[in-house]
């Protein structure tokens, strides 16, 4: 040995499932909260999640600020344990209000890890625990196919939830929750169906993969048009208008007519097509003629040669339309649903995780449901799809579903 270096560390290796959690918002608690606060939640973190880590037969690796890092032999005991962590938090928060709750992150993978002397563990499969942790949602389980595959499958209602790429895993990693809708163990004892045993082996069942029915083509329409008619209300209300084209407007009778007219409003009913200017003048066009109106009031009448065209200025923005993406993104990403899809009962939700839609899905959704609009092309093409989900959905990775 060479005088003055220290010999490393014996490590050895062993296949192991690895279980981390981690509190929700603790990062902004810590930083508007006092030291007293943080140290109570911690403790009370400890208090609730340590038990259920020595039923489970989990070994405690260590703690990371508000995390614990934990091994079991068992992937179904490691699975199971993130289900009794969970619940014993909903129960403990059921009581609770405000910065008292404590919700947290679990996310569980397995594979070969290097175990050192004393005890710590290293190893592409605590990194991928560590990512897949960073998507797991608050009050949730989630797990890796590595587990998925070694676990007792009876014991625990699961959904795939899809592959996911994660920043310095080279390979996509598919991932899957465990489904608290259902009662765990309730697989158990229920006898397997024709449809379920027909399924590949390894595959999950076609009930649990598909908990969330998709919203039909009807559904999702009759919830456009309620949302169409609100947001008309609205921004009837608060006196929005679109900014539009110009209009031009030229007679052989009315050589001195304004070339231009700034359009204030347009309306369309039995009789023809009314539209009314800025500055006082209009336009109506019926069956027996048009009738041309100035600014100062003179109407100029005539059945023949009357054009009406619009002009094209580029450099105005179509003001509804944005208000319209606006209104889409900023509901769906705050409460998961526009009023409109509320009443009919409809839900979106990220088609990855089958949880709560990001700001930046959200919006991308939104603005991009104005394509989908378009003849109603993009809700017609969900008719069809198997998944039912618009254009918008395709790109935002977002889907519809009925609650």
């Amino acid at each position: 040995m060479i005088s003055g270096l220290r010999p490393e560390k014996r490590m050895r290796t062993r296949h192991l499932t690895i279980l981390l959690t981690d509190i929700k918002g603790f990062t902004s608690r810590t930083a508007s909260g006092s030291r007293s606060d943080m140290v109570a939640l911690l403790r009370k973190h400890k208090e609730l999640v340590l038990p259920a880590l020595e039923k489970f037969r989990g070994t405690l690796v260590k703690t990371i600020g508000d995390a614990f890092l934990v091994t079991f032999d068992s992937p179904t005991d490691a699975v199971l344990c993130g289900v009794e962590i969970q619940e014993i938090l909903k129960e403990h928060n059921s009581e609770k209000t405000g910065r008292e709750r404590i919700e947290i992150r679990i996310a569980i993978n397995s594979g070969e890890v290097a175990v050192a002397e004393d005890g710590d563990i290293f190893g592409d499969a605590v990194n991928i625990t560590a990512r897949l942790e960073s998507i797991a949602e608050p009050g949730e389980v989630f797990f890796t196919e590595a587990v998925y595959l070694a676990m007792n499958k009876r014991e625990v209602p699961s959904s795939e939830i899809g592959y996911r790429q994660f920043k310095g895993i080279p390979e996509r990693i598919k991932v899957f929750r465990v489904l608290r809708e259902t009662p765990v163990g309730s697989q158990g004892v229920a006898p397997a169906r024709d449809d379920q045993a027909a399924e590949a082996p390894g595959e999950t069942p076609a009930a649990a993969r598909a908990p969330a029915q998709r919203a039909g083509f009807w559904r999702r329409t009759a919830a456009l048009l309620l949302d169409a008619l609100l947001f008309a209300m609205i921004i009837g209300t608060l006196g929005i208008r679109a900014c539009g084209p110009a209009a031009s407007v030229s007679s052989e009778e009315s050589k001195d007519l304004p070339t231009a007219m700034e359009l204030e409003n347009i309306r369309i009913n039995k009789e023809g097509i009314e539209i009314s200017g800025r500055d006082g003048g209009g336009v109506t066009i019926k069956k027996h003629g048009a009738a041309v109106l100035g600014p100062d009031g003179r109407v100029w009448r005539s059945k023949k040669h009357v054009n009406v065209g619009a002009g094209n200025d580029r450099s105005r923005v179509p003001v509804a339309m944005l208000l319209w993406a606006l209104y889409g993104g900023l509901l769906v990403w705050r409460f998961g649903a526009t009023p409109g899809k509320k009443i009919m009962g409809i839900k979106v939700v990220d088609n990855e995780t089958g949880g709560r839609v990001g700001a930046d899905k959200a919006f991308l959704r939104a603005f991009f449901s104005l394509a989908s609009l378009f003849l109603m092309l993009g809700y017609i093409w969900a008719a069809w799809q198997k998944e039912g989900r618009t254009w918008h959905d395709i790109i935002a990775g977002t889907r519809a579903i009925k609650i």
